[in-house]
C-alpha cells in the first residue's frame, strides 16, 4: 500500500509540474503583461497631452484635442513581421478603416505609464494612464 501512495505521489507531483507556467510566460513576474491587458485603460500621451488612448477590450479609441476619434481594433500577435494572433505577446496591431493596420512591439508595462515601439518607424511612443 505504501508503494501505491508513493506512486500516486510521484504522479500528482508530475502532473502539477507540467501545468506550471513555463519561464517567461505571462504570469512570470519578470516580464510583462500581455499586450491587450497592459494596455486598458485611459492614456495621455508623454509627448503631447492633447494626444489621448483608451482602450476597452479591443476597441481602440484615439483621439486629438478638437478632432474626430479614430476607432481602431486591437489584435495582439506574435511578432509585426508575421502578424499571427497570439494572446499572450506583446506586439500588437491597431486596424481602422483610416491608416490600415498599425503594429507596434510594447516595451515596458508598469501599469500607470506604458512605451511601445511603432514598427513601421521604430520611434517610441510613451503613455501616462489617466484616471476613468
Amino acid at each position: 500500500m505504501t508503494h501505491l501512495r508513493l506512486i500516486s505521489f510521484a504522479l500528482g507531483f508530475a502532473t502539477l509540474a507540467a501545468c506550471s507556467p513555463p519561464a517567461g510566460s505571462a504570469t512570470d513576474p519578470d516580464q510583462p503583461p500581455p499586450a491587450e491587458a497592459a494596455l486598458q485603460g485611459t492614456w495621455r500621451s508623454v509627448d503631447d497631452a492633447k494626444s489621448m488612448m483608451t482602450v476597452r477590450g479591443t476597441t481602440v479609441t484615439e483621439s486629438y484635442a478638437g478632432e474626430e476619434p479614430n476607432v481602431a481594433v486591437l489584435t495582439v500577435v506574435t511578432d509585426c513581421n508575421t502578424q499571427t494572433p497570439n494572446p499572450a505577446a506583446q506586439s500588437f496591431t491597431f486596424e481602422d478603416d483610416g491608416a490600415g493596420v498599425r503594429c507596434f512591439t510594447l516595451l515596458e508595462s508598469t501599469g500607470d505609464y506604458i512605451a511601445y515601439s511603432y514598427h513601421a518607424r521604430g520611434n517610441t511612443l510613451a503613455f501616462d494612464r489617466v484616471p476613468d
